[in-house]
């Protein structure tokens, strides 16, 4: 994408978010941890934080948060720990039909976890999130 056009896309977003009743943003679809789309995420992942910081932002991904994130991505892409240092939420692991469950809360099937992403880098491992 243009830088021109990028520049649009993000100030489009950000006029968006820029409601009282907008708690925060989500990332998902494609697959918002795949090593390009990060760094195309990342222009957009500071702007957001640096104008709503008290807006929480959650990604869902179908990586998982132990082995693909932490024990992959973070020691071989300089953008992931920026990347994950501007997540509140990471909703992890693929969508499986199987394990479908339409009660569950923010998420698909019952193998999905939902994580603090901020304990969890603290912890060096994945802490569920409470509600």
């Amino acid at each position: 994408m243009e830088k021109s056009l990028l520049g649009e896309e993000i100030d489009r977003v950000i006029r968006e978010l820029d409601h009282p009743y907008v708690s925060g943003l989500s990332l998902l679809g494609g697959e918002p941890l795949e090593h390009v789309n990060q760094q195309g995420l990342l222009p957009l992942l500071r702007q957001v934080k640096a104008k709503f910081p008290e807006k929480n932002v959650w990604c869902y991904t179908g990586y998982t948060f132990d082995t693909d994130v932490m024990g992959n991505m973070c020691s071989n892409w300089e953008e992931t720990p920026e990347f994950l240092s501007y997540l509140d939420v990471i909703v992890d692991g693929k969508f499986e039909e199987d394990k479908k469950d339409i009660k569950l809360r923010f998420r698909g099937s019952s193998n999905q976890r939902i994580l603090d992403v901020k304990k969890s880098l603290k912890e060096q491992k994945a802490v569920l999130f409470e509600f």
